[in-house]
């Protein structure tokens, strides 16, 4: 689903990453159904800085859950 038009003022960054990083955001992308790289990136961003305040700021733990009810710690790193 697209963004709505921001305001807020942009920077361009150029990114030099290896092919495979590549294919794993194009994969991300398709899956999350992002419009773009951009997008993929923006959010990932939200999600990793949501998940470093709940382990650094708020001494919490990020834990998921599989299908089958297994559950596995996600250890953070700064």
């Amino acid at each position: 689903m697209p963004r709505p038009a921001s305001t807020e003022a942009k920077v361009r960054l150029n990114l030099e990453i290896p092919e495979r990083v590549k294919e794993r955001l194009e994969r991300v992308r398709v899956m999350s159904e992002a419009d773009s790289f951009t997008e993929v990136i923006r959010r990932a961003l939200i999600i990793y800085d949501l998940l470093l305040t709940i382990t650094t700021e708020e001494g919490g733990k990020v834990v998921v859950k599989n299908a089958k009810g297994e559950e596995r710690e996600l250890m953070m790193f700064k």
